[in-house]
């Protein structure tokens, strides 16, 4: 890949599904009809001189894209800055790689994380990634101590006021709207979240929904912090 071109013309996609839509002709979806024949089809490269970039670098060239647009963006504010160097933890690495597409308004993420309390209590919560930085850096009530958590000194903890706080031992529910996200309660498909910026809904269950594509869902693990799912949504850009 040339590093040194900036491809723009990724901005202009919401999703990557959305991206590989603009190469598939109508011809594609009369003779081959399978969405992910035609997937496959279409980064053999047949469809352009060079084949469509995969999911991973079109992300990638998003946020470059993004940050050629917008260079300003300190380091300074980033708390990975406290992360050591030879800190391989999987989760604090995802944590670092969200801050400047975060920090920028592409991305928006959610982060679902549980615990056991020293009494036994399984605890959890979504918690919205970006307004848990702003509360440490504005010194918010019962913020989260980014700083001790990249410096492996404290752990992001399940709270009361996350978008959702559940401890299964004494059936305690606590649902609570974000600054960037709204907790929404359907009948058919469960638990989402809306984003209030661009309104699109995130769901995060695990079966079929109409909404799916708006959310990109991946689990990380590690040794301190278990099974993490991390929901990323990719904002509407304005160029």
């Amino acid at each position: 890949m040339d590093e040194k071109r900036i491809d723009f013309g990724v901005l202009d996609f919401d999703t990557y599904e959305d991206y590989l839509e603009s190469y598939t002709t109508k011809q594609d979806k009369q003779y081959l009809r399978s969405h992910d024949v035609i997937a496959r089809y279409l980064k053999l490269g047949y469809r352009a001189t060079s084949a469509p970039y995969d999911a991973a670098e079109f992300k990638r060239r998003q946020f470059l894209a993004m940050h050629a647009l917008r260079p300003k963006t300190s380091n300074d504010q980033c708390f990975s800055r406290f992360l050591s160097p030879n800190n391989t933890d999987p989760v604090l690495l995802q944590f670092k790689e969200r801050e400047f597409p975060i920090y920028s308004k592409i991305l928006a993420t959610i982060v679902f994380t549980m615990y056991t309390d020293k009494k036994g209590s399984e605890i959890s919560a979504y918690i919205d990634l970006g307004m848990s930085w702003a509360n440490t850096t504005r010194q918010a009530y019962n913020h989260a101590n980014w700083k001790g958590i990249y410096e492996g000194r404290a752990h992001l903890r399940p709270m009361p006021h996350h978008l959702s706080y559940r401890n299964a031992q004494y059936n305690v529910f606590y649902y609570t709207d974000s600054e960037n996200f709204k907790v929404v309660h359907d009948d058919r498909y469960g638990l989402m979240f809306m984003h209030k910026g661009d309104h699109k809904y995130l769901p995060v269950g695990g079966h079929d929904n109409p909404f799916n594509r708006n959310v990109h869902r991946s689990t990380v693990i590690s040794p301190k912090y278990g099974s993490v799912i991390f929901y990323d949504h990719t904002l509407r850009k304005k160029v």
